[in-house]
């Protein structure tokens, strides 16, 4: 029996998730990103998700948010969730565009964004596009706006865990210290490769790994929190993050979560919504 079939068995929900998800809101009809509003708040705010999830990643961490005071927008980026079906050439202009194009249709003039890992990269693109839109960022555990440039070896992993399910659970692991169980792994893969297309995958490695943009982010004033898991891999640690995001934005705090790697929304849920709601407050529209 194909692995994805065992990871469903044991995982039932994921499998119906995945036959609803593409057909939500037919998305690929309105040209609009699938997304799900919460919140009834003056001051808005859109969700980008990472590689290897969609918008449910930050469902632990949901119940924690301030509802009273903001208006989320959770979105599906293309071949992703109930955007499953919608075909591009995921990149970072790409899905810029995507996310202004989103703001428009909910008639958010002004808006907060958030992004986690490859769309910590979106979210620099977005603000980079549109600086008088984007009242604040947070990137969560991000890729810095230079691209990862991995090396032959690790690309070829990556390119690895985008296509074979037996290869992904170690790359969560990785992420993550090496320190969950390998159910929560097997979770994780599953609702992968549920959620997403392998087009996607493979087309926003591309982003992540060979971009570079941050000549357009550099000096930008716009007010910006990195949000980090202390377990993660290096290249999500203070000191690369000094490095980059500290050379380019003026406006800079870095917070880490001392119990979590690459997935703080996931792994310390409470904390994550607590840093989310310092910053959006820190920064909401007088």
């Amino acid at each position: 029996m194909p692995l994805f079939s065992k990871l469903t068995r044991i995982f039932p929900a994921l499998a119906i998730v995945a036959m609803l998800s593409g057909c939500a809101s037919a998305p690929e009809d309105t040209g609009i990103l699938a997304h799900e509003i919460a919140g009834s708040g003056p001051d808005k705010v859109i969700v980008l998700h990472d590689w290897l999830g969609d918008r449910r990643n930050y469902d632990d961490a949901r119940p924690y948010l301030d509802m009273q005071s903001f208006t989320y927008a959770f979105a599906d980026l293309r071949g992703y969730g109930g955007s499953i079906r919608m075909n591009g050439a995921f990149t970072s202009a790409e899905a810029a565009a995507d996310t202004l194009k989103l703001a428009d249709a909910l008639g958010w003039k002004r808006f907060h964004i958030i992004g986690h890992s490859m769309t910590g990269m979106v979210v620099q693109r977005v603000a980079a596009i549109a600086p008088e839109r984007v009242l604040s960022v947070i990137a969560t555990t991000p890729v810095a706006a230079n691209g990862m440039h991995t090396d032959k070896d690790t690309r070829g992993f990556l390119e690895a865990a985008a296509k074979d399910p037996k290869v992904t659970p170690a790359a969560i692991h990785a992420l993550t210290g090496k320190r969950l169980s390998d159910t929560w792994a097997a979770f994780k893969t599953a609702r992968a490769m549920a959620s997403s297309t392998e087009a996607a995958r493979l087309g926003y490695l591309d982003m992540f790994d060979l971009e570079d943009f941050h000549g357009d982010v550099d000096g930008l004033a716009v007010p910006v929190t990195v949000i980090l898991g202390e377990n993660d891999l290096p290249f999500f640690q203070p000191d690369y993050i000094k490095g980059t995001f500290g050379k380019w934005y003026k406006n800079l705090k870095i917070v880490t979560s001392a119990n979590a790697g690459h997935y703080v929304m996931q792994e310390t849920p409470a904390f994550y919504a607590t840093a989310v709601d310092a910053h959006l407050k820190a920064n909401m529209v007088k």
